[in-house]
């Protein structure tokens, strides 16, 4: 486990950065005291997937035929919602 700072350092971001990634559910964090610590593997797979880049237009469209069945719309926040899902599924799976 890192504390914030350690896992900033490691990340080559600033620990408000890192804050800021917790806060929004992107990098998950235990409470320890009054400070919050990362697990190493966590933050690891969080740099790999930035390290793949944003997503394209054409893979966007892929994603949002695949989520939404044909004749129904989807709002822009159910689509976040599903893509967080993916995202996240193969983290609760450890």
């Amino acid at each position: 486990m890192l504390d914030v700072r350690e896992a900033a350092a490691l990340a080559g971001r600033a620990p408000e950065t890192l804050r800021r990634w917790i806060w929004s559910g992107k990098l998950a964090a235990r409470k320890h005291g009054n400070r919050l610590l990362v697990a190493r593997d966590d933050l690891d797979a969080l740099m790999a997937s930035a390290k793949r880049g944003p997503i394209t237009l054409a893979q966007w469209v892929r994603f949002v035929d695949d989520h939404v069945p044909s004749g129904k719309s989807a709002s822009a926040a159910d689509l976040v919602l599903a893509d967080r899902y993916q995202r996240d599924e193969p983290r609760a799976r450890r």
